[in-house]
């Protein structure tokens, strides 16, 4: 029993299941109301609902529990419905914390949940927000998942999670601390960019690795999709301060090296441009002259038989007007001249077709059809006197209306999305409608309302701008 017991006269007929030094019992007011000082006024100084144990304080404390090795305070309801009670609640009407938990070395204010939410909050400007004093290591607020997710952040409208320092640091950081392969950070987009970054006077995505600073792959069935794509209407798409290793087909507009002038370095540039052939060809060359008989042999590479096929020959005889042939073709990686005279200079050039296994099996098609999306538009419309609004892109441009068609993609419903988007040629609406419409009952299934003006609205008009700044048309009505 109790060592001191108190009942409203409304009780609720229960008794206590074990000892307790108090115990209080209501079932219309607070079984055990505790205050200290004169509160405010217009706060009642008793509680308008039920309440176990209700606490005021004006400069104090209101409710005070202390445990040397359980819980100071444990709060728990047993409501069958996620989300609509709490084991703890705590409020503030004007600038207080509704719960604040303070410790020396652990945690402050821990929650846990078997089926909802450990800890959940929710305000006009932060819903949950966690501060730190220590050093460079300390952390605001921290989440763990066993199997799940450590932290997850889910907007409607705007940033599902926002990371900003003041300081050197990073606004996000991410780390991977696995023997297991996986990523610091990951991003997921059905129809925008997985992962964004934006700078003002630096990169906007940054990448640093000791097996590479950035990978890019494409999982698009367009051959000519980029696994990364660089664009600048004005400088360069591109930057490479070092080597740069191409393994497979090469394609440009053109090209050359550009470097210092040799005569004016610290003014002026040199250009060069390559030379262009419809064939895999490589150029040798170089000068020999005959001796007494008229004969010279000139040695080429070793590997020059098996890397060349479909030979051919230039000589040009220097200081005398002499007649110069090829005597013997390559033979054995060398070949012969001959001249009408002994002692003559002569400048030879060799050019070989590339026979490697690589070229074999990767000959330029000299001319092509274009694909049946790309007909009608240029990859530099400018020079044909075209508008700039129609170039042959290989994807259409990422625009505003298309991001608003990401925010409505579900992340369930994503193994759908993929077959009604893959081609942006061939954007399924109706399939777009459907899933949108049942990714709104999953999220909102009393909202039946907010289906129809999401579905009639939003989509109907977003996919309809997606598919004009595409070129790609108006979609069919539904």
């Amino acid at each position: 029993m109790a060592r001191v017991e108190g009942f409203e006269p409304a009780n609720s007929g229960q008794t206590p299941t074990g000892p307790c030094g108090v115990w209080g019992d209501s079932d219309s007011g607070a079984g055990v109301l505790g205050t200290s000082g004169v509160l405010p006024s217009g706060v009642q100084n008793a509680p308008t609902g039920n309440a176990g144990v209700e606490g005021h304080g004006v400069d104090t404390l209101g409710v005070f529990g202390r445990s040397q090795f359980g819980t100071g305070v444990l709060g728990v309801t047993f409501h069958q419905e996620v989300g609509s009670s709490s084991g703890v609640f705590g409020s503030s009407t004007a600038g207080g914390n509704g719960v604040t938990g303070f410790v020396g070395s652990a945690t402050g204010v821990r929650g846990s949940s078997v089926r909802g939410g450990g800890v959940r909050g929710s305000g006009a400007t932060f819903g949950v927000q966690g501060e730190s004093f220590g050093g460079s290591t300390s952390i605001g607020v921290e989440g763990r998942g066993s199997n799940g997710v450590g932290v997850r952040g889910k907007s409607q409208s705007n940033s599902g999670v926002v990371g900003v320092t003041t300081g050197s640091g990073y606004g996000t950081f991410g780390l991977h601390f696995s023997q297991d392969p996986g990523s610091g950070v990951f991003g997921e987009s059905v129809l925008g960019d997985g992962v964004e970054g934006h700078s003002y006077t630096g990169f906007g995505v940054r990448g640093e690795g000791r097996g590479g600073g950035v990978h890019g792959v494409s999982t698009s069935r367009d051959p000519a999709a980029g696994g990364i794509v660089g664009e600048n209407p004005s400088g360069f798409a591109g930057v490479f301060l070092g080597r740069v290793r191409v393994t497979g087909f090469l394609a440009k507009a053109g090209g050359g090296f550009e470097i210092d002038h040799p005569t004016d370095p610290t003014n002026k540039y040199l250009r060069h441009s390559f030379v262009e052939s419809p064939d895999m060809l490589n150029v040798y060359s170089g000068t020999v002259s005959t001796d007494e008989n008229g004969e010279a042999a000139v040695r080429l590479p070793d590997y020059f038989e098996a890397l060349n096929q479909d030979v051919r020959y230039q000589l040009t005889v220097i200081g005398d007007f002499a007649q110069a042939i090829v005597a013997r073709e390559v033979t054995d990686n060398e070949f012969t001249i001959k001249t009408d005279r002994p002692k003559v200079k002569v400048c030879w050039q060799v050019t070989g077709t590339r026979k490697d296994p690589w070229a074999a099996a990767n000959r330029l098609v000299v001319e092509d059809d274009k694909p049946a999306v790309e007909k009608g538009r240029y990859l530099h419309p400018g020079a044909w006197g075209q508008p700039e609004q129609t170039p042959t892109d290989r994807e259409p441009h990422r625009t505003n209306h298309q991001r608003q068609l990401t925010q409505l993609m579900p992340e369930q419903l994503k193994d759908r999305v993929e077959p009604a988007l893959r081609e942006a040629d061939h954007l399924d609406r109706d399939a777009l409608q459907r899933l949108v419409t049942e990714m709104l009952e999953r999220v909102h299934p009393q909202g039946a309302d907010e289906r129809e003006r999401v579905v009639g609205g939003r989509v109907e008009e977003e996919l309809r701008r997606f598919h004009e700044d595409a070129g790609l048309g108006t979609p069919r009505d539904a």
